[in-house]
């Protein structure tokens, strides 16, 4: 269960990283353009999933504090 949860934590962190980036620098060159709809419409498109993806690898962090770590102790004599 804690790979796969692992696996959903760093796919959504990757996600929202990405689209992130995405989001800030299309912002940026709306601005820097005077494109005032490309902002908005970022915004309104693009925040939202940005916003959801953090919320699902935040979650999955939270779970991953449940889920311990297998020790891997090798005994040699």
């Amino acid at each position: 269960m804690r790979k796969i949860v692992m696996t959903v934590f760093i796919g959504a962190v990757c996600l929202f990283t990405l689209l992130g980036t995405v989001l800030v620098i299309g912002q940026l060159i709306g601005l820097v353009t005077l494109q005032g709809g490309w902002v908005s419409g970022l915004n309104e498109n693009i925040a939202k999933v940005v916003y959801f993806m953090t919320s699902i690898a935040a979650f999955a962090g939270y779970l991953l504090s449940y889920f311990k770590k297998k020790n891997e102790k090798k005994e040699t004599q």
